[in-house]
């Protein structure tokens, strides 16, 4: 592999109508008119194979035109264009749900004349109708709760517009200067120069502070529209998301019950940390901002090169997957203000390709998020398109979702730190990966504790923007265990997995993807076949429950709390080197 074959800009033109948003329209209006015929047919209540199938690929082509839209947010673009590309594909999604609900309605009368009965042998039609009677199709599902995904939509795209619209104003050393809410935290998390780093914090949260009452409006619709859904549903607002993520309550409960078991433990990296600032306790931005000095830089070619030697041993066609990605266009690296902070995977199954975004800086957090989004690249690769009246987030559970992306990352990480010989670089990188897993473990769970107690109270009560801040930072205190001087007010206005339309509860999975990764990538190590049966688990995805899948094909049982200790007890290992490592250079 040469550096000169890797391409650091994205290719769009390959996909659907190419970017340019004229012949997006056009695109997105031939898809109207499919729509609208389908919808004509549904009346009919006697869609045949044919009309099943194009309904099954316009449910896959509007999946795809969702991924291109996220692609065409990070390009320079007329916004109101945008905003009508969002509005019509949201549109296009609500209306085939509708014909689905229809269709299942028919189904369901027609069933209670015949009591019809699948044939051994199954056609396409059938593999539809029996699609049609299972439960991922709701027949309750009225037209009430169909409308209310669709405000939902619409009240996402609203926070991220007044988050994009923010002007922040920061001392950046050269004088003050205005950053957009992307910028303005990256700066807040990851600026190489500390005073920079606080400034932007302290600028970030000056102005959302000013701007609190209208995002805590957004979030209590938001949770309004879903508790109105779920009483009409008659089910809980939370058994909703486990049902999502495809597993129970008691193995919800045995991951939380493991990291309970080892929070004093985990929770001493935090003193440690403390103790070398001449501190009695870190605070928010402190634990979460590393203060390793990482004296480590990677080009591109660094980065895949290094990705791609930690994964070979899991799986020989990793990287020679790896190198087509980054040599077709599937990646986009470059650095621009309408990025997002992070970075994104967008899946494109039917056309078997993904697209990725992130703002490459040479910095080993970059190769980190590298290694991360291919793993979603991976993990797209192996589910293949298939006939289905379901949408894929109804399928594509999120702890199914994270489970390859982080295993990816932390195999590179460790790769990292194994290749280390500079006894102050190899403590500083450890330090780095704990830090990391500590935000799985603590910040995230802050974040699921925020929720879940929002949703109880949203029952009985109002909550403004006040109340939002001190249940917050009485979560976060929760769950790093008191270990912290100070917390942050405004995590829920500055994680936009909150705001997710279609995923409530858009922080758990990670903690769950983070440990069942980890498990996994200890498995690798004494499993010969692990390969073949880690490629059955991702290409399955989504047919099964993840519970069901990882016992079916790796024999593991998720509600056995001794199968999450042991990825803990591991960091706690971690901890412990970490401490013993010298602090000079050999």
């Amino acid at each position: 592999m040469k550096t000169a074959d890797y391409k650091t800009r994205w290719n769009l033109d390959t996909l659907l109508s190419g970017p340019d948003l004229e012949k997006v329209s056009l695109y997105i209006g031939n898809k109207e008119e499919t729509v609208s015929f389908l919808e004509s047919v549904s009346r009919s209540e006697n869609m045949n194979e044919d009309t099943l199938s194009d309904f099954s690929n316009s449910i896959r082509q509007i999946e795809s035109l969702e991924s291109f839209y996220y692609c065409l947010t990070t390009e320079k673009g007329e916004s109101s264009l945008l905003a009508d590309v969002y509005s019509r594909i949201s549109a296009l999604k609500t209306r085939l749900l509708h014909i689905r609900f229809n269709l299942a309605e028919n189904l369901f009368n027609k069933d209670r004349q015949e009591k019809g009965v699948l044939p051994i042998r199954m056609t396409e039609k059938d593999l539809f109708i029996g699609q049609l009677r299972s439960n991922k199709i709701n027949r309750k599902e009225d037209k009430n709760t169909r409308l209310s995904k669709e405000k939902l939509r619409g009240l996402q795209y609203n926070y991220e517009q007044l988050r994009n619209q923010l002007n922040i104003s920061i001392h950046a050393g050269d004088g003050e200067k205005t950053f957009t809410f992307g910028e303005a935290s990256y700066m807040a998390m990851s600026h190489s120069d500390l005073k920079v780093k606080t400034n932007a914090f302290k600028s970030l949260n000056k102005t959302l502070e000013k701007q609190r009452e209208r995002f805590a409006a957004i979030y209590g619709q938001m949770a309004e529209i879903r508790l109105n859904e779920y009483r009409v549903k008659d089910i809980h607002f939370f058994e909703h998301s486990l049902e999502q993520n495809g597993i129970s309550k008691h193995s919800l409960e045995a991951m939380w019950a493991a990291v309970d078991e080892c929070s004093a433990e985990l929770s001493e990296y935090l003193l440690v940390k403390a103790e070398e600032a001449n501190k009695e306790k870190l605070t928010w931005h402190e634990a979460m901002t590393s203060t390793q000095d990482v004296h480590l830089e990677f080009s591109v070619s660094d980065a895949v090169d290094a990705i791609s030697k930690s994964l070979e041993r899991i799986d020989g066609k990793i990287p020679e997957f790896i190198h087509h990605v980054i040599t077709n266009g599937w990646v986009d690296l470059e650095q621009r203000k309408e990025k997002p902070p992070g970075g994104f995977c967008a899946p494109f199954l039917s056309e078997g390709e993904s697209r990725i975004s992130l703002s490459f800086d040479n910095s080993l957090e970059s190769a980190r998020r590298l290694s991360h989004e291919l793993g979603h690249a991976w993990h797209f690769k192996q589910m293949r398109a298939f006939p289905s009246l379901n949408f894929s987030d109804e399928t594509f559970e999120m702890t199914a979702a994270e489970t390859a992306s982080i295993l990816f990352e932390t195999a590179f990480i460790d790769y990292v730190i194994e290749n280390t010989k500079d006894n102050r670089t190899k403590k500083a990188i450890l330090g780095w990966k704990i830090e990391r897993q500590l935000n799985y473990l603590m910040s995230i769970r802050g974040a699921f504790l925020f929720e879940k107690s929002f949703y109880e109270l949203s029952k009985t009560e109002n909550i403004d923007a006040a109340k939002m801040e001190q249940l917050s930072l009485q979560c976060q205190k929760k769950a790093f265990g008191g270990a912290l001087s100070e917390y942050e007010p405004y995590v829920w206005i500055k994680y936009g997995q909150f705001y997710q339309a279609d995923v409530p509860f858009y922080n758990y999975p990670y903690t769950f993807g983070f440990l069942l990764s980890a498990g996994l990538l200890e498995k690798s190590k004494i499993d010969e076949d692990f390969d073949g049966k880690f490629l059955k688990f991702l290409g399955e995805t989504g047919t099964l429950p993840l519970e069901q899948l990882v016992k079916k094909h790796f024999a593991i049982d998720l509600t056995e709390s001794d199968f999450w200790i042991r990825p803990l007890k591991n960091m706690i290992k971690d901890i412990d080197q970490y401490k013993e490592l010298p602090v000079h250079s050999k």
